[in-house]
């Protein structure tokens, strides 16, 4: 099985960032577990790097934008090749429902893409989501609904 950038960011949320933040060791004992366990250095870095992105990323980009009921979303030709039809689906249906707003959507578009994948399909779709949900503030609604939706409860719709 080839290891993906995904895998690794999947297993440092469920490991260090979904718990209290205070009990996170540093990233070089992070890094050295991640080997311990088999992940490539060169996937570790790249998953390093895409959260520093991030980072900088939420600081520089408007995502608590107005919601624009009359809006629509044209994917790009990249972004249909790399999105299949439910990973779209996900994305628009969120900001139909209001969980999402239009700028949060792009930057999770933008996230996505920078993962580097040939191919994100819906599960792996609403993984980014809740990842790049989880590191901006004033989102915890729709950070909770997303992860009822991952681990498969029944989201409210507020």
């Amino acid at each position: 099985m080839k290891t993906e950038v995904l895998d690794i960011l999947m297993y440092l949320f469920e490991t260090y960032l979904d718990d209290d933040e205070s009990d996170i060791p540093s990233e070089d004992n992070i890094r050295n577990e991640l080997s311990k366990i088999g992940f490539h250095e060169a996937k570790v870095s790249k998953a390093f790097d895409w959260l520093d992105g991030l980072a900088v990323l939420k600081d520089d980009f408007t995502y608590n934008d107005v919601q624009d009921i009359n809006c629509f979303r044209i994917f790009s030709p990249l972004e249909i090749e790399k999105f299949d039809l439910q990973a779209r689906g996900v994305l628009l249906d969120l900001v139909e429902l209001g969980v999402i707003t239009t700028g949060q959507r792009e930057l999770i578009i933008d996230k996505a893409l920078a993962l580097d994948i040939a191919h994100i399909d819906q599960e792996q779709m609403k993984w980014v989501i809740l990842m790049v949900l989880f590191n901006l503030p004033d989102s915890a609604g729709p950070f909770t609904w997303i992860q009822d939706l991952l681990y498969e409860e029944t989201p409210t719709v507020h």
